[in-house]
């Protein structure tokens, strides 16, 4: 069957001829990055960061020798061995961090190679996670040039030798370490900034912190540790937990502590006294009491009708307290007195199961109208666990009354609270109102001009 005259004719479609270094036009189009030298290429890559600048050797042959040539590398992070080792040794190159993160058990032989490795290049911080509680090389606390130290589900020889006398960073966690391992890093590191000590074993009977550099500390004991004693006079932050089988904490003062988190779990057995510590930190600026610290606090403070310190400089304040216990609802009280400059006060609710003892807003209002914190410096209130109790209703609409400079109101409560929580808040109407779900609680956020 012939093809109809008036049918288009279809031409064979022409392949362009790629132009080369010869034509004309196309000599302009060289890549002249490729052609550069190998110093001047290192001039250009050691201004970017060391993952963009390992990309760029991906791109063709010409760069694929230039990890070799790095004189310096920020970041290395191994997760599966045999650990190939991508530095030169001759000139070493200076390597600033090594993350190591197998996806398998290991021995300590394999992987005190490659750390004795990364010492060598002057590793400056050391991140090792494990994935089962393996043990790690003798010599892991040996590495003089370390700063940052990050040790994660792994467990420490008791015969470590440890010189590492530049450390500024600690972290421990779930770590199987002895005291006198303990003792010892602390006493060799003599500018240790930073220490985190979460969930350790191997702390027979107790564990016992004594620096005078360490400034900013979190530590949250395994469950057989009966005995903590904290002694860090150097404090700026502190974060410290407790367990139920806790049987005695000694936390000792700390005069330029800034930022205190205290979570104190409920123990018919602990012996706990918080008021010199609380006595010594009048530069405190941020205060949390969690668990039973208002409980215990309430008890130290009972004979005295108002505290001994000012915290001139306190503006975060956030307590757990039950408002079916006077002595609580008092130091509350106390606390709100001894802070002029209070900002933002969070006050949570604690779920207690004994029966609540109804106590009466009128015995406490005239002394709450006096707190000066209230009205000339609280711009944020937030509310946890809100209850239609006549106490928590009567409070919250003080507060919204008396608060003048209030900026920014929460209130989280369950679903069943919803209508004596609008109630309240109906006293004073907000132009901006969120409302959301939180912790199976909702959770409504107003917001004032």
């Amino acid at each position: 069957m012939g093809r109809s005259p008036t049918a288009p004719a279809y031409s064979k479609r022409k392949r362009r001829r790629r132009r080369t270094a010869g034509d004309g036009e196309g000599a302009a189009l060289l890549d002249c990055f490729s052609n550069l030298p190998d110093d001047v290429l290192l001039a250009i890559t050691s201004r970017l960061p060391t993952r963009q600048a390992v990309s760029l050797s991906a791109l063709a042959r010409r760069f694929r020798h230039l990890p070799t040539l790095f004189p310096r590398v920020e970041s290395v992070s191994i997760s599966d061995p045999p650990f190939p080792i991508p530095m030169r040794n001759t000139p070493p190159v200076i390597l600033r961090r090594l993350d190591v993160t197998p996806t398998r058990r290991l021995v300590p032989a394999a992987l005190r190679r490659f750390i004795e490795a990364a010492a060598d290049n002057g590793v400056s911080e050391l991140a090792v996670r494990l994935r089962r509680r393996a043990c790690l090389p003798r010599d892991i606390f040996s590495i003089s040039s370390l700063t940052v130290l990050s040790l994660d589900t792994c467990a420490v020889p008791r015969a470590s030798a440890v010189a590492c006398p530049r450390l500024l960073t600690l972290k421990l966690y779930s770590l199987f370490i002895s005291q006198e391992t303990i003792t010892a890093l602390l006493s060799v590191a003599t500018g240790l900034e930073r220490l985190e000590i979460v969930f350790c074993t191997g702390l027979v009977g107790g564990c016992t912190v004594e620096s005078s550099t360490v400034r900013s500390f979190l530590f949250r004991p395994a469950l057989e540790q009966r005995d903590v004693t904290l002694r860090t006079a150097g404090l700026r932050t502190i974060t410290l937990y407790t367990r139920p089988r806790t049987q005695r904490v000694r936390l000792a003062p700390a005069p330029e502590v800034r930022k205190a988190y205290l979570h104190v779990s409920n123990s018919s057995i602990l012996t706990f006294r918080m008021r010199p510590f609380l006595d010594a930190g009048t530069s405190l600026a941020s205060l949390t009491l969690r668990g039973v610290a208002m409980t215990l606090l309430s008890a130290e403070y009972k004979d005295t009708l108002k505290l001994p310190i000012t915290f001139q400089d306190l503006t975060i304040l956030s307590v757990r307290l039950d408002f079916s216990c006077e002595s609580e609802v008092l130091f509350l009280l106390k606390l709100l007195e001894s802070c002029p400059s209070l900002q933002q006060l969070t006050v949570s609710d604690a779920e207690k199961h004994k029966e609540e003892t109804s106590l009466s807003f009128a015995d406490h209002k005239e002394r709450l109208a006096k707190v000066s914190c209230l009205a000339d410096s609280l711009v944020q209130f937030n509310f946890v666990g809100f209850k239609a109790g006549d106490y928590q209703k009567e409070l919250l609409v003080f507060l919204l009354n008396r608060a003048t400079k209030l900026k920014k109101v929460g209130v989280r409560f369950p679903n069943s609270e919803d209508d004596a929580v609008r109630w309240a808040l109906s006293v004073r109407k907000a132009p901006i109102e969120r409302k959301s779900t939180k912790f199976n609680l909702c959770h409504l956020e107003l917001e004032y001009p």
